[in-house]
């Protein structure tokens, strides 16, 4: 072979290499997911990354956890300045207000579409409903994040007393239990910010006596003073004047601070979520606790609570947008949910291995269990937080400065509210 053809054979060589390494890292795609899930999530999201990488060769994933509100404040200012992650995680009523505020997350409707049918089959109306704002398809809503209600086990059993069923039931168990043991409280609650009072405390005993709403019906109407609400937030506000079932520091405490009550002990009846119990049948409270519905208020249906729904959104300026949206789709595969249930424990499936499950989460997949979805009023209403805001300084109030009519303070607060949310609207 003359010099100057094992040259010329050497340079094709050489570009055809370049080539081919051009089209591998042409096909090397990491995502990048933002969320606020911990080391759970972390966890979840590695192992649904490495079987959706079987079939996307060269399709990596990388999560990235951070505390809520810097999640927040970091998803806004990336999605405003093109500098987005692939994906966002996170629960519903946090992706609308990350698109109330940017307008910068892709309508997922068409992707949806492109999945199969047998893994949208298991979607609800009210997964759904959770997954659109202003129509358009926010994200793929894959976990349904369930609220139950429990008390201590080995404090019921030395009260001789069993399952609170009813309020009255939770009223008499609370104070034997505040009388059985000293420093603790009868009843966990947060109240240190609306979202705490009301979406926690108020509204969530109100869906868990199967009411649809608890603030504002589908329409915008304010409803706190109809009889069943008025009866719910009057019996949760005189956990704190009245009945004194819950520490003195709840007005300031938010969910960090009430869980630290709750595992450490000094609780004896608590909100359980399904994300606590892969936890807590490891370490305190061990397992020493009874699951069930919330406790009826009056003529109530005690329920289990869908208090949100989680899934993924794809930013429009997500710089692997295609390969994201099919990442998110892939959630619903029975695969990728079986992962999500025993890591997580929220999926929408139905058709899931729950043999494994720890004592404490197979209540929340018990079949037959009445599961009443949280309206979210967020997602329809972009003046709902500031109605809130609103709402949650009369509550202080009351609670601080207890009314000696309690049916005539909710009538009159109920008319302040409405002229608050009509003026909201003006706005």
């Amino acid at each position: 072979m003359s010099l100057g053809n094992f040259r010329r054979r050497s340079l094709l060589i050489a570009c055809a290499l370049v080539a081919s390494l051009a089209a591998r890292a042409a096909d090397a795609q990491q995502l990048i997911i933002w969320h606020d899930k911990g080391d759970d999530g972390i966890r979840m999201i590695q192992k649904m990354a490495d079987l959706f990488a079987k079939d996307h060769p060269g399709v990596t994933v990388r999560s990235i956890s951070m505390p809520t509100d810097q999640w927040f404040s970091r998803s806004v200012a990336a999605l405003n300045t093109n500098t987005a992650p692939d994906i966002l995680f996170n629960d519903g009523f946090r992706l609308v207000q990350i698109q109330q505020q940017t307008k910068k997350l892709s309508d997922l409707a068409a992707a949806m579409k492109q999945a199969p049918d047998a893994d949208r089959a298991f979607l609800n109306d009210g997964d759904m409903s959770a997954a659109t704002y202003q129509g358009q398809v926010l994200m793929v809503p894959f976990q349904r994040v369930i609220t139950a209600w429990g008390a201590r086990k080995s404090w019921l059993e030395k009260a001789g007393e069993q399952y609170p069923k009813t309020w009255d039931d939770l009223l008499r168990v609370g104070k034997k239990f505040q009388e059985m043991n000293k420093g603790v409280y009868g009843v966990a609650m947060q109240g240190g910010d609306p979202s705490s009072m009301i979406g926690a405390g108020i509204a969530m005993l109100a869906y868990g006596n199967g009411q649809k709403h608890a603030v504002v019906d589908a329409d915008g109407n304010v409803i706190i003073d109809q009889p069943e609400i008025a009866k719910v937030t009057i019996d949760y506000l005189k956990l704190y004047t009245t009945d004194k079932l819950v520490s003195p520091e709840t007005v300031n405490q938010t969910f960090t601070d009430m869980y630290q009550l709750i595992e450490g002990g000094r609780v004896g009846m608590f909100r359980v979520g399904n994300w606590n119990v892969g936890k807590w049948d490891k370490s305190s409270p061990a397992g020493d606790y009874v699951i069930g519905p919330f406790p009826q208020i009056g003529d109530g249906t005690p329920s289990f609570v869908v208090g949100s729904i989680r899934g993924m959104s794809v930013p429009t300026n997500s710089p692997h947008a295609d390969v994201a949206k099919q990442f998110a789709a892939f959630m619903l595969t029975k695969a990728a949910q079986q992962i999500s249930l025993e890591d997580m424990g929220g999926v929408v499936r139905s058709d899931l291995d729950t043999s494994n499950l720890t004592p404490g989460l197979k209540p929340f997949v018990a079949p037959g269990i009445k599961l009443q979805v949280a309206d979210n009023a967020v997602t329809a209403f972009p003046w709902d937080l500031k109605l809130e805001a609103a709402y949650y300084r009369m509550l202080i109030a009351a609670i601080s400065n207890p009314p000696s009519d309690w049916d005539a303070w909710m009538k009159d607060t109920a008319g302040k509210l409405r002229a608050e949310a009509a003026n909201l609207k003006k706005s």
